[in-house]
């Protein structure tokens, strides 16, 4: 079996031709029209000058034209960097300098980057779906190739990329398949921006080789969700746990229109206990997950009727350790740092000067979360040792926010950090020391939001503010960033 990335997009194609591969709003897509779009993408792409190991830069929107372009930039030996639809002109720069991609392809209000610009109606135009009559020859993609950069927040400040090869997302399909509870042709909800590595390595790969279907919402809103759920009888979704929290309070959550749904995929962190229990009342399982960027989506998951906090086990293909200080392994019950190694675990981070490796001379990736397994095997991940903010299930490195409120009028010094939240698992809090003279007019809330418009993107932006007579900082002057939730209390 080839291990190029959508390979199983191709073999459902002539195995199950006529079934229905993809439902956005009232178009349909089958196996074998989604195979003729991705074709003819491919065409237009190398008339526009891509080739093989060329960066394509993409807006990570949910729409269907960026599904199709991801199969065909990767089909044809190119590397896709596809981006979070909130990326700003700063954020783009940055990939850009590390990439140096030939083309961005995004609608008109996507920053300016520094690669001509492809709208989505010149790569899709309207009525696309034959087959093009000069279909290029393209070198097919080798499992070592890189096939994705996915940028993530980095412990810098500066967002790092992840290259992905095709044997990455091969391994993560493999490992996936054979711990989810799929069924025969499920129909698979989608409400994530496609930038996220559990779309591009998750529940669509693992549905679309299942010869499901999947139905991809363009944003997530509760009501649309049960509204698409119940129109297409859905029966699994992916969701980060904020999305969860708020569809166990959503008013029509324990209505009829949410009973074909039989489980959800809980990602970023481990979906709370009340939520869980609202779904596992509701009769849907909620299989919580344990993955990070560079392990191309999950390396651990649970079944839907184990405990709240455990993320499950491990997946076949990937080993996972628990090791204390020293690198040796904590014994059950312990915690320590999370050590990967496996097949989807990443080789290196792609940069302008070359590639800079994931893990460390033995292959073990040192992911800096903290975890421990019970004595069943079943991991937990009880915090991080990195700093690493989860908000709504979007990774955010407090530097990155501290650096870009350096220059914020009035402010003296600035920390970042985040504060639990039943909803978002945490909030981006930014914690500020004012100079007299600000004193009478301290920045608010929304200054700093203003501040940052056009900076970050928005799912990093501070949630809340508190201004504060001085940082904790120990004896030699190291911030304390851990007593920083505490100021809360004062």
């Amino acid at each position: 079996m080839t291990r190029a990335f959508g390979a199983h997009l191709t073999a459902a194609a002539t195995e199950a031709a006529d079934r229905t591969a993809l439902v956005f709003e009232d178009r349909r897509w089958t196996y074998a029209e989604l195979e003729r779009a991705v074709l003819s993408t491919v065409a237009r792409l190398h008339r526009h000058g891509v080739r093989t190991g060329d960066r394509v830069v993409m807006q990570g929107a949910a729409r269907p034209e960026a599904l199709i372009t991801l199969f065909a930039v990767t089909r044809m030996g190119a590397v896709l960097v596809p981006l979070h639809p909130q990326v700003t002109g700063a954020e783009l720069t940055v990939v850009c300098e590390e990439t140096r991609p030939v083309a961005v392809v995004a609608d008109e209000r996507f920053p300016p980057g520094g690669a001509p610009r492809l709208t989505w109606e010149e790569l899709h135009p309207a009525g696309e779906g034959a087959l093009p009559d000069d279909e290029p020859s393209v070198e097919a993609p080798v499992g070592s190739d890189v096939a994705v950069v996915a940028f993530t927040s980095g412990t810098s400040g500066r967002p790092k990329g992840v290259a992905l090869t095709h044997d990455n997302l091969h391994w993560s399909l493999v490992n996936g398949l054979a711990r989810l509870p799929f069924q025969e042709r499920d129909t698979a909800l989608v409400s994530t921006p496609l930038a996220h590595v559990a779309v591009l390595g998750g529940l669509p790969q693992y549905t679309w080789a299942r010869r499901g279907t999947v139905v991809l919402a363009p944003r997530f809103d509760p009501d649309l969700f049960v509204d698409l759920v119940r129109d297409h009888r859905v029966t699994c979704a992916f969701a980060v746990p904020a999305m969860s929290a708020l569809l166990a309070r959503h008013p029509r959550f324990t209505g009829g229109d949410l009973d074909t749904l039989r489980w959800i995929l809980s990602g970023g962190s481990p979906a709370q206990a009340a939520t869980r229990e609202r779904f596992r009342a509701r009769g849907i399982g909620v299989v919580n997950s344990y993955g990070l960027t560079e392990t191309a989506a999950g390396v651990t998951y649970s079944a839907p009727d184990e405990p709240a906090g455990s993320t499950g086990s491990p997946v076949p293909h990937v080993e996972v350790t628990v090791v204390d200080p020293a690198g040796t392994p904590a014994p059950a019950g312990t915690a320590g740092e999370i050590w990967l190694r496996g097949p989807s675990v990443a080789a290196s981070y792609w940069t302008a000067a070359g590639p800079v490796p994931v893990a460390d001379g033995a292959g073990w990736f040192r992911s800096g979360d903290r975890g421990l397994f019970d004595a069943e095997g079943r991991l937990s991940v009880v915090g991080r040792l990195k700093d690493t903010i989860i908000t709504g299930g979007e990774n955010v490195d407090p530097a990155e926010v501290e650096n870009a409120l350096a220059d914020l009028p009035g402010v003296v010094e600035v920390a970042v950090s985040g504060a639990p939240d039943p909803v978002y698992g945490e909030v981006v809090t930014a914690f500020l020391v004012v100079g007299t003279a600000a004193s009478g007019d301290s920045p608010s809330l929304e200054d700093v939001r203003g501040h940052l418009d056009g900076r970050l993107a928005r799912h990093k932006w501070p949630r809340r503010v508190r201004l504060v007579p001085a940082l904790p900082r120990g004896a030699t002057g190291k911030l304390q960033r851990a007593r920083l939730t505490t100021l809360l209390d004062d």
